[in-house]
């Protein structure tokens, strides 16, 4: 017979690697919109679930056209990292709790990254469609549309100091967007623009632990 079964008094180990994480998509309440000055309020529910927030993120999609509704002639007419401008705060609660707030989220972020941001980890922004100072690439297609994911890491210190999973928790992101898109969009004298979103949606991962 093994040895092994009579050594009882050596601790017990038990394994802490992960075994599986899933990214589930969270919508908006139902009665939230997309218009300037409109509140959007995104929540996990199910409280049963590991839940990682450093690694979650906002997957935003929308169009960038003429007041007239037209498509817009060059590929952006956004300013560089436009796309993070529409929202004027930010704010993450647990269990009803606010534990982080973002003020002008779009020039937070930019200033932050800019600061921050390793030449690799700005490489690695490339689906969020982080440009650096020099940089001067196109946000969206030659229809105005665009389709980024933006890690919340970028935009919430919560999310980017806090590397561990939450358990038995609810939580709840609330977006207040800004009353104007003036100052995510080029405006020239001869054309004006808007910027129209169409989903916001929170990716949040979810882990399972091995047996």
């Amino acid at each position: 017979m093994d040895e092994e079964i009579l050594r009882v008094h050596e601790p017990i180990h038990f394994s802490e690697a992960t075994a599986h994480v899933e990214f589930h998509a969270h919508r908006p309440c139902a009665s939230s919109s997309f218009g300037n000055s409109d509140e959007i309020r995104i929540a996990v529910q199910n409280q049963d679930l590991y839940v990682l927030p450093s690694y979650s993120s906002l997957h935003i999609t929308g169009r960038l056209t003429k007041a007239d509704g037209t498509s817009v002639v060059a590929k952006s007419e956004l300013v560089n990292n436009g796309i993070y401008f529409p929202f004027e705060e930010m704010r993450y609660e647990l269990n009803g709790v606010e534990i982080d707030r973002c003020k002008n989220v779009g020039l937070t972020s930019v200033m932050k990254g800019y600061g921050r941001l390793t030449p690799r980890q700005k490489h690695s922004l490339e689906n969020a469609e982080w440009f650096d100072v020099k940089d001067t690439g196109e946000q969206t297609n030659a229809d105005g549309y665009f389709d980024v994911n933006i890690p919340l890491k970028l935009l919430l210190g919560f999310c980017e100091d806090y590397n561990k999973i939450v358990v038995n928790a609810k939580h709840e992101l609330g977006l207040t967007q800004s009353n104007t898109d003036h100052n995510a969009i080029i405006q020239s004298e001869l054309e004006d623009y808007k910027m129209t979103l169409s989903k916001v949606e929170w990716l949040t991962p979810y882990v399972r632990a091995s047996d």
